[in-house]
């Protein structure tokens, strides 16, 4: 278990301590063996209960927000295409794209749009197929 992350749960159930002063934190590699030490804070040491729950947050945190970067890449990925559809219809182009192709892409950049609002558990997340 990564002590880093272990101080952001604490950082995140009392927000007002500041970073690595007047405690420190051991694990036995496992969320229910967190120890802390040299507990100097008015407010009552967080329980085991409340630094699981903590970290799990954390955790879940960190997940949304690597789906959120591969979703992003993703876009940025395709984006430029339909860029260059739109730009070749404007200017009276023969698009290098097929209208059903270009239909399959708008189709995939808005799967990919609409992942967050799909999907509660970032464990449940399943990315489209990539048009061809």
């Amino acid at each position: 278990m990564d002590v880093s992350k272990i101080k952001l749960c604490i950082e995140h159930i009392f927000p007002d301590i500041i970073k690595d002063v007047n405690y420190y934190l051991y694990d036995k590699g496992n969320i229910n063996d967190i120890f802390i030490g040299n507990w100097n804070y008015p407010q009552p040491q967080p329980t085991q209960s409340e630094l699981k729950s903590a970290y799990l947050q954390v955790l879940e945190k960190g997940k949304w927000q690597e789906i959120r970067k591969k979703r992003n890449d993703l876009l940025l990925k395709h984006e430029w295409m339909v860029i260059r559809h739109v730009t070749q219809k404007a200017l009276g182009i023969t698009p290098k794209l097929t209208a059903e192709q270009y239909t399959r892409l708008l189709t995939y950049s808005q799967e990919l749009r609409d992942i967050p609002q799909k999907y509660s558990n970032p464990d449940d997340v399943v990315f489209p197929v990539e048009p061809t």
